[in-house]
């Protein structure tokens, strides 16, 4: 069996039809969803962008050891295993982040990967600017040079074509055209719907007639609801527009993808998974972007829609994460030996059963975590003065980000380093790496458990904490057995007053 994996990044589960959605118009993956089984329980693991990367590529649950970083040398990603088996792989992506330092290696494994260059503030282009563009000048005030790294790169682009998921995803049907004779294993990474939400038309007024140059397409993350980042409502009914109208252009593309699985008749021998690596608010909660606030579900509950030849198309209440796509498109591969966390759900996908994991836990590095039954999900705060906060990881260097000024050169020498054996199941000693933690936000004290219905109350909106005493210490149990049986650190018990 061939595996397609697409990641559409920053995909908002509540923007697609096949999750309710009625305005957004996304005709190819609702085809995709018709004929696929959709997951309604699948949940991001470690957060943000790389860190849920590397639990798809490795299958390792890693915000409990640590945060935003490369593979270590001992993961065995997805194209290691598929390439020892002489199945060609290859990553088609325009996800900078791959290439920059402290992020490195995810791409080394597979026998060839396309790179698009100049998205976000990637540092592809230094030629001088002439005169900003009105559509971009808000972007410019707010993000100030990382918005004109944005507009050097994309300086040259006059239609639709010029734009990065047209290219991530015709480079991809063109893949399929010259390798679909033999087993292959394609991951499509995109990073669009991410921000800038910069569209051409007709997407930029698919959905809003605003002006554009009275707003900004990249905002800076935290509280839009009070303070200095405060969004008024018709700015951020503007980003939901040019958020849908990225959607829309992402889905005429992937279009071409699937015409490609079509005319070289591919559907009957290939496996499709297609979800994301997290949410994005957009006014939810008072929040635009994926700051360390509560996670709430808009974050957190994820897409997830897979295509097998032999599945009846379907829904299915399985709980899932993001750890256990790994697993599944070994087994789909026909290979085994997945990462120590991931479970394959290809049984699932089957239909021999509707039931995968009790629990699914998201979280940060050293900060919040959010626990699910399906049922009830509790928010869970750290306490930053509780125990000290360390990464484990056999590469200095990748401490927090936070701890360092953008673009500087981080240094070589970190107090408080150990060596030793941190990590079950790892034979290579790593090193435990004390970082920063809770003063970021400047917290001092934890914040209160938030405990929510949801199934009763999707949209997370009454915290019944104080009232289902109960409901919250059994999942504070759930929450420590999963722990216990992964063997993270002790510090993480205290941190998260277990």
């Amino acid at each position: 069996m061939n595996v397609v994996l697409i990641q559409i990044d920053s995909l908002n589960r509540h923007f697609l039809s096949a999750y309710g959605n009625t305005w957004v118009k996304t005709p190819n993956l609702d085809a995709f969803a018709r004929r696929a089984v959709v997951f309604d329980q699948h949940f991001a693991g470690s957060l943000p962008c790389m860190p849920a990367r590397r639990e798809l590529w490795a299958g390792v649950e890693e915000f409990w050891w640590r945060g935003w970083g490369p593979l270590e040398p001992w993961d065995e990603p997805l194209a290691y295993h598929a390439n020892r088996a002489g199945i060609v792989t290859q990553l088609i992506t325009d996800h900078y982040h791959f290439f920059e330092w402290g992020a490195h290696s995810y791409q080394n494994d597979f026998a060839g990967y396309t790179f698009i260059r100049g998205h976000e503030h990637d540092n592809f282009r230094t030629q001088p600017l002439g005169e900003v563009p009105a559509w971009a000048r808000r972007m410019v005030e707010v993000q100030g040079e990382s918005g004109l790294i944005y507009l050097r790169n994309v300086a040259d682009f006059r239609q639709e074509s010029d734009f990065f998921a047209p290219k991530v995803m015709s480079a991809a049907a063109e893949w399929l055209g010259a390798n679909h004779a033999r087993p292959f294993y394609l991951h499509i990474d995109s990073f669009d719907v991410h921000e800038p939400f910069h569209v051409p038309e007709p997407y930029l007024h698919m959905y809003t007639d605003a002006d554009p140059a009275r707003f900004n397409p990249w905002p800076r993350y935290g509280r839009s609801d009070e303070g200095e980042l405060k969004l008024e409502p018709e700015e951020l009914a503007w980003l939901r527009a040019q958020f849908a109208g990225k959607l829309t252009m992402v889905d005429r593309w992937l279009g071409r993808v699937f015409d490609a699985l079509s005319e070289h008749g591919l559907w009957e021998n290939t496996a499709v998974i297609l979800t994301t690596d997290h949410g994005h608010y957009l006014g939810e909660h008072g929040r635009v972007g994926k700051p360390l606030s509560p996670l709430w579900h808009t974050l957190t509950h994820l897409p997830l829609m897979v295509w097998h030849p032999q599945a009846t198309p379907r829904r299915t209440p399985a709980l899932t994460q993001t750890v256990d796509v790994q697993a599944t498109a070994l087994e789909l591969l026909g290979l085994s030996g997945g990462g120590p966390h991931s479970r394959s759900f290809l049984d699932v996908v089957l239909g021999q059963r509707e039931t995968h994991r009790g629990l699914a836990v998201t979280g940060y590095a050293n900060q919040r975590v959010a626990v699910t039954s399906g049922g009830w999900t509790l928010l869970r705060d750290h306490d930053p003065q509780a125990a000290p906060a360390h990464w484990y990881s056999l590469q200095v260097g990748q401490l927090d980000a936070r701890s360092y000024p953008a673009r500087t050169r981080r240094p070589t020498h970190f107090p408080g380093l150990v060596a030793g054996h941190f990590i079950p199941g790892v034979d290579t000693p790593q090193w435990r790496m004390p970082v920063r933690s809770g003063d970021v936000l400047g917290l001092s004290a934890p914040r209160e458990d938030l405990l929510y219905h949801t199934a009763r109350d999707p949209e997370q909106g009454i915290n019944l904490a104080a009232s289902q005493p109960d409901e919250r210490r059994r999942l504070e149990e759930q929450l420590r057995q999963h722990m216990q049986a992964l063997g993270v650190p002790d510090e993480q018990y205290a941190r998260l007053r277990l």
